[in-house]
């Protein structure tokens, strides 16, 4: 396995969404584009009939509409969930996909403050639509999943009188196509502007880049912008099979089920099914041999002999048997984890993206990687460091044709994150001599003492997750010019774990400088508040006050 620089992999330049499902109807046909468990049976959806499906679900939806218009969608993934998406932008009009896990009162600030007129929402989510209904929200038209099917057929009869409609409609690479409000760890949600050529350049960029092979199993949520570009534009594009899990609760029995070769996941899940796969050998009583199978395998590699395939075949067995590759995006991902994967035979590419970069900037490729970087810039996308300090960490800028339009009616906040062309995106880090892009942490965390040395604090949570596994969750401060570490731990796995905290802490510091070293221990008897994507809401403290 050669770790050096290679061509890009051909693909097709598509210009925007229409295009992207034109061509794939063309290209793979009768080849399954998603398949799902419904009822307890298994449905398979070809390339052409999604395509058919999109048109007629089009005109099915917007046959009494005048206008362009914005439609909200709100559901677990399903297939009537990516059906809504392309059948709204295909047609002209704008999606905006909701956080299934906000407050109905966050949902109606999003409505009104998007203009959306319509509200396409799952069977589960009928009392939200109820209670929005009831409380004079602006959607003229409530539609529940149930109905998309009855809409199709209403379409397919509309186009057979010969009315097409917006099925024929032209789309402007340029146009909007979606609205994404940002749940970022701090601040006010923001809406986020995305052109057909955003979400299109992002998407072929990715399959320049990456090589997916085979099926995947959807498992991050829709309205997620990685999830949704990777784990469908993507897929689509390379002609590969989607299977959807609808619910978190089935997703190990999905993965037996369904026996993906990718998975699109965020760094929490790719931790968890890590650190699952060694409490289950522990539970066994086979760690050890697990270890020692390792080194076994790892000097093997060395000298061109790779059987982590034949040796952890239990291992993958339990994603499936056919798990090859994981690519990671959304926060960062300690390469402790990507290290650990790839001796097992699975490799994991960490990549780096924001919403406004629609949302993917960089990442590493299936044979030229860098541990502990998010890879190179993407080919549709320029990246730089901005102010760089002594060590080169400065401000990580973009530009290129990923980048946002711009927020929604909001030209200030538009006009802070832009210079020129260039969209400054609030994270620091730095890029080595060939490119590679290392995160530092987020721009808003730094920590600056008095004498002027800056500490990010993202670098000392990694060493701590690392170094101590019986932390589950770790956000360091500082206090009076004191670095805290404030802790969650994970007691359940490591019972005691809190009475070798102090100790555990003194051995890290002594690789630290002094001026990074941790001065004061927090244990919390919860986990941190998080955002919908799971990110620690940064801005809490031991008392809930803003660190």
């Amino acid at each position: 396995m050669r770790n050096k620089n290679y061509p890009f992999y051909v693909t097709e330049p598509v210009r925007n969404l229409k295009e992207l499902i034109d061509f794939a109807a063309e290209k793979y046909g009768d080849m399954p584009a998603f398949t799902y468990e419904r009822k307890k049976e298994r449905v398979s959806v070809s390339y052409r009939q999604f395509k058919l499906d999109i048109e007629a679900l089009g005109v099915g939806l917007f046959h009494e509409c005048s206008g362009r218009c914005t439609v909200a969608v709100i559901g677990e993934n399903s297939y009537e969930w990516i059906l809504s998406y392309f059948s709204v932008v295909n047609s002209g009009n704008v999606i905006l996909p909701l956080d299934k896990d906000l407050s109905v009162a966050e949902i109606k600030n999003l409505l009104n403050a998007s203009g959306a007129v319509v509200l396409v929402f799952s069977d589960d989510y009928s009392d939200v639509a109820d209670r929005l209904c009831e409380d004079a929200v602006n959607i003229r038209r409530y539609i529940n999943m149930n109905q998309v099917r009855e809409l199709v057929n209403l379409g397919v009869e509309i186009m057979r009188d010969g009315s097409r409609g917006v099925v024929d409609c032209e789309i402007v690479d340029g146009s909007l196509a979606a609205l994404l409000y940002t749940s970022g760890t701090t601040g006010t949600s923001k809406g986020v502007m995305l052109s057909h050529g955003n979400l299109a350049n992002n998407v072929v960029a990715a399959c320049r880049n990456v090589d997916i092979l085979g099926s995947n199993i959807l498992l991050l949520p829709l309205h997620h912008s990685f999830g949704f570009v990777a784990g469908v534009c993507v897929m689509i594009l390379k002609g590969s099979e989607t299977c959807i899990n609808s619910s978190f609760k089935n997703m190990l029995s999905d993965l037996l089920k369904f026996k993906p070769y990718n998975l699109f996941l965020v760094p929490l899940f790719v931790e968890t099914f890590y650190k699952k796969i060694w409490a289950d050998a522990k539970k066994q009583g086979k760690d050890k041999l697990l270890k020692r199978m390792i080194g076994i395998s790892n000097m093997l590699l060395k000298i061109g002999i790779d059987v982590r395939r034949l040796f952890f075949k239990s291992v993958i067995e339990a994603f499936g048997g056919n798990l090859k590759l994981i690519v990671s995006g959304g926060a960062p991902l300690d390469p402790f984890y990507v290290k650990g994967f790839r001796e097992l035979g699975i490799n994991v590419l960490n990549g780096y993206g924001i919403t406004e970069c629609s949302p993917i900037v960089s990442v590493n490729r299936n044979r030229y990687y860098r541990d502990g970087s998010v890879g190179q810039g993407y080919s549709c996308c320029e990246v730089k460091i901005v102010e760089p300090d002594e060590h080169g960490h400065g401000e990580i800028c973009v530009k290129g044709g990923n980048v946002m339009m711009g927020y929604y009616k909001n030209e200030q906040a538009t006009q802070e994150v832009f210079e020129g062309e260039w969209f400054k995106t609030g994270d620091v880090g730095y890029l080595d001599r060939d490119g590679f892009l290392f995160i530092s942490g987020r721009k808003k965390n730094l920590i600056i003492l008095s004498n002027g040395k800056n500490i990010y604090p993202e670098e000392i949570e990694f060493a701590v997750l690392n170094y101590m596994p019986c932390v589950k969750e770790v956000v360091v401060y500082a206090e009076s010019e004191v670095i805290v570490a404030e802790m969650f731990l994970d007691a359940e796995n490591y019972p005691g774990c809190a009475l070798t905290i102090n100790s555990d802490i003194l051995q890290l510091n002594r690789v630290f400088p002094l001026y990074k070293s941790i001065g004061k221990i927090v244990i919390r008897d919860t986990e941190f508040p998080k955002t919908t994507t799971k990110k620690i809401k940064r801005r809490y403290g031991s008392s809930g006050d803003a660190v």
